[in-house]
């Protein structure tokens, strides 16, 4: 699962992510966080060109962690452009994701920028600010699953239950569709052996004139029959040919 978090510097996401990250270990889940910060403290100083690689660098090392554990994603996400980004990368690793928006009054987060040494410029905070896409504002792919106010208390449990149900959610929807998926391929077979069965009869002249009307009919009888018993896996389909011509052959013998 993709975890996202939206807010402004300094309203507390750091701090959020390593406590959550912390709390879905002890509940069994492997996760590791991840922002870009951790690409941009590389470099000796800080360039606007650099960072577009950040950026891409950043993404890659999302998608890779993607595949093997829960992702936490530390950064601002201020704008829904880049939240786009991160779900296409969840989509595309087939995972789930999650929006979590921290929040705080404005006064509140100027104030411990100015307490941790003024990290960003309050200007820039004030720029971010002005300029920010609150989640779900826009559009509803976009509306946060959690919201959270930093400058209060935060219920960890009640979140990670959150994120825990999602999760299990998604699993048992994907278990579903796998499955349905095996089901169609298994029938696409059967449904495949017993039309190359119908071709032989009527090749070799088993059948011809009006009896290749009853074998065709006779098919629809053995398929309708055979749907219902569930055909759980392939190994249902060793004897359906022979069981397919022995149906035909005791029926068309009845027949004559």
């Amino acid at each position: 699962m993709l975890i996202i978090l939206v807010g402004l510097p300094s309203v507390g996401k750091s701090t959020f992510a390593k406590r959550l990250s912390k709390e879905l270990y002890l509940r069994g889940v492997d996760n590791i966080v991840i922002g870009s910060d951790v690409i941009r403290e590389c470099f000796p100083v800080w360039k606007r060109e650099y960072e577009e690689y950040i950026k891409n660098t950043t993404y890659q090392f999302i998608d890779s962690a993607l595949r093997k554990f829960y992702v936490i994603v530390d950064d601002t996400n201020y704008y829904n452009s880049k939240r786009r980004d991160l779900i296409s990368i969840a989509k595309r690793r087939n995972k789930d994701y999650m929006i979590i928006y921290l929040r705080a009054p404005l006064d509140v987060i100027l104030e411990r920028n100015i307490k941790r040494g003024k990290k960003v410029p309050n200007e820039l905070i004030l720029e971010m600010y002005n300029k920010f896409d609150e989640p779900g504002m826009k559009y509803a792919w976009d509306r946060p699953d959690i919201v959270v106010d930093t400058h209060r208390e935060i219920n960890f449990d009640k979140i990670v239950n959150i994120i825990l149900d999602k999760g299990v959610k998604k699993s048992k929807i994907e278990k579903n569709r796998k499955e349905d998926n095996s089901k169609k391929q298994i029938w696409d077979k059967v449904d495949k052996i017993t039309r190359d069965v119908v071709g032989e009869y009527i090749k070799k002249d088993v059948v011809k004139g009006k009896d290749i009307r009853v074998i065709l009919k006779l098919r629809k009888e053995f398929l309708k029959n055979l749907k219902s018993n569930i055909l759980n896996d392939e190994r249902c389909l060793e004897n359906i040919r022979s069981d397919f011509k022995r149906f035909l052959n005791e029926r068309l013998d009845n027949d004559k």
